[in-house]
């Protein structure tokens, strides 16, 4: 039994250190104890007086280790990512977002880091998309809105998936009119290019005052945060950070939300009319 109560010693102690890790959002206690573990199994227990172990016993003890370790740290990172997430909500300034965060799981989020990595997660998506993609940003101009970005989008209409864009913050900071009114033109260029090639997806677009920065991609995922997909290119040096959202029931709830403000709020849709556009019928 003596085996027994040490691996459970061994589980118990790595555990609590990340479980103490995880509450002063500091990683140090939940590695040191796993690094005096495997000191102590890979023969640092002669030092102390013990016996160094071998053969069934050693294998035993190294795989509650590392299990251990590696259930504990994932809880952690998952923990470390709702609290860091809770901490940015105003910067993601979403009312339905915020009322939903405790009802979304640990491993339903994701985070992206930096303007490149944002600008690859966009055209992953053009390129993914099913049915329905959907754009807020609030610029938009014709670094974004390039070459590439626009034979995505040509791609997306011809293989049938709807398309949704927004823009219009008052505000535009360093941004040149001349960039944005480049932007515009080349959003107009391709409803235009849309209409007379007949293709079999849509592409509406939306131009009013919001500083919304937001993807959804079917009812796959939405990703909200501080990145502006359609004025960044990926080659601005800004800290960036948004968070991809796989909870469905929430990405519903906010497609209905979008569409109520796009759309004229005198004649209302119901959630049956709405959603249609996003997943199956049968559905609703």
């Amino acid at each position: 039994m003596e085996p027994l109560f040490w691996s459970l010693g061994i589980a118990t102690t790595i555990y609590l250190s990340w479980n103490v890790a995880t509450r002063i959002s500091n990683k140090i206690a939940g590695f040191s104890t796993v690094g005096f573990w495997l000191f102590w199994t890979l023969g640092g227990s002669a030092w102390f007086g013990f016996s160094i172990l071998t053969g069934p016993l050693f294998f035993v003890q190294m795989t509650v280790i590392i299990v251990v370790f590696y259930l504990s740290f994932k809880m952690w990172k998952n923990k470390n990512l709702i609290n860091d997430l809770k901490k940015n909500l105003k910067k993601i300034d979403n009312q339905n977002f915020n009322s939903n965060i405790n009802n979304i799981s640990n491993n339903e989020i994701k985070v992206i880091e930096n303007a490149k990595d944002h600008r690859k997660f966009l055209l992953k998506t053009l390129d993914q998309a099913k049915k329905t993609i959907v754009i807020f940003s609030g610029w938009l101009t014709d670094y974004s809105v390039n070459e590439e970005f626009r034979n995505k989008i040509k791609s997306c209409l011809d293989r049938g998936v709807d398309i949704i864009i927004a823009w219009g913050y008052k505000k535009s900071g360093s941004i040149s009119s001349e960039h944005k009114n480049a932007g515009e033109k080349a959003v107009r260029e391709l409803q235009e290019w849309t209409a007379s090639n007949k293709t079999k997806g849509t592409l509406e677009t939306f131009y009013f005052p919001n500083h919304s920065k937001i993807l959804i991609c079917d009812t796959k995922y939405a990703v909200m945060g501080s990145f502006n997909w359609l004025s960044n290119s990926g080659g601005s040096e800004n800290e960036e950070r948004s968070y991809i959202i796989y909870n469905r029931s929430f990405i519903e709830e906010e497609l209905v939300e979008i569409m109520k403000n796009l759309y004229d709020p005198k004649k209302p849709l119901s959630r049956r009319q709405l959603m249609k556009n996003f997943v199956p019928f049968s559905r609703y």
